[in-house]
């Protein structure tokens, strides 16, 4: 027999899936890349492979955020990402797992912190001159940049719009039991 308490695999939920997805692979991207420079300086010597990996990464790519760290609005942006952002990429992510209905309202909350965040982010990309960032970088960069950039937009939006309407369901269901009482 079946109840309304039987949970439903990760696997039947597709769309949970793909948000379970993005959420634990961001744990190690924030870990290992995003929040690096927030590191204390004495941690330097064990995690000179990921300063090196940035290093790396801005020469090749030549992304002018991940390169300046005199950018206070963005560094305020990686500050937010490890301090609210990660602790809830796990809250998210065990929430999907177990089906937990009330996720919903926190991936709004969370998506629409995103898209407010990235959107600076391109703008400022591919709107100032480039003697506004550390070093030049070309429209190809630009455009590659912008690619790269792009999916923290509308895959948060896609998150947004999705679960938006899971909560107005809630809510319509809430709203008929509470009828039917």
């Amino acid at each position: 027999m079946t109840t309304a308490l039987t949970r439903v695999p990760l696997s039947a939920r597709g769309k949970d899936m793909a948000m379970f997805i993005y959420f634990v692979s961001h744990i190690p991207a924030t870990m290992l890349m995003d929040i690096v420079p927030l590191y204390p300086s004495f941690l330097a010597p064990l995690i000179q492979p990921l300063l090196e990996f940035q290093d790396y990464y801005v020469e090749t790519f030549r992304d002018p955020f991940m390169g300046d760290r005199s950018l206070i609005w963005f560094n305020t942006f990686l500050h937010m990402e490890g301090l609210f952002q990660l602790p809830f990429f796990a809250f998210a992510a065990w929430a999907l797992f177990h089906n937990k209905r009330s996720i919903a309202l926190w991936i709004c909350v969370y998506s629409a912190h995103v898209i407010t965040t990235v959107i600076p982010i391109l703008t400022t990309l591919n709107l100032s001159k480039d003697t506004a960032f550390p070093f030049a970088v070309s429209e190809g960069q630009k455009l590659f940049l912008t690619c790269l950039y792009t999916p923290w937009v509308l895959f948060p939006l896609w998150m947004l719009v999705e679960c938006f309407q899971r909560v107005r369901s809630y809510e319509a269901e809430g709203a008929i039991k509470k009828k039917a009482q």
